[in-house]
């Protein structure tokens, strides 16, 4: 059975209470955190894992219903705006619709999440993490070697007597 509006007021306040020690790194089983009405650290453990939860879901639940009214505004825009940015009914492109076509698209991107950063990692054997600097071709060449098997027509100095590292004949 679903608790009261008084229980849940209470048991809102408490979390709120517990929160605000626990980001100040108070310990579960401090007397300033038992005394929030807790019997134990491992309640408090347990109570703090159930409010920062109710928090994520609750914000989960405003971004995705921010996300769809921006979604509704763009789209309404983009209806509107891209047929004279592209010209259509037989006129000219328009240069300044087209800008803010395009702008409405990369701020649609950024709130929907679509032009996240790709983060790259080199990793050598057993998945550790190699540094990159600048380095000589070579030693390019032996770091790309303990990633993987090397192009076949990339040689070494020492394994390409003429001097020629792509094996493509103009010695650049």
């Amino acid at each position: 059975m679903p608790n009261s509006a008084a229980v849940q007021a209470e048991i809102d306040e408490r979390r709120v209470k517990l929160i605000k020690l626990r980001r100040v790194r108070t310990p579960y089983d401090s007397p300033e955190i038992l005394n929030l009405g807790y019997s134990s650290a491992d309640c408090a453990r347990k109570d703090f894992y159930r409010a920062v939860t109710a928090r994520r879901k609750a914000t989960e639940a405003e971004v995705a219903d921010y996300r769809e009214e921006q979604n509704g505004i763009f789209e309404s825009l983009l209806d509107v705006y891209l047929p004279i940015a592209l010209g259509a009914d037989n006129s000219d492109p328009d240069p300044k619709v087209a800008k803010l076509v395009l702008d409405t698209l990369e701020r649609q991107a950024k709130v929907n999440g679509w032009e996240a950063a790709l983060k790259a990692e080199l990793s050598g054997p057993g998945g550790t993490g190699i540094p990159v600097r600048a380095e000589t071709i070579n030693e390019l060449r032996d770091l790309i070697r303990t990633a993987g098997d090397p192009d076949a027509d990339d040689l070494s100095d020492n394994e390409n007597p003429d001097g020629d590292l792509d094996d493509d004949g103009d010695n650049a």
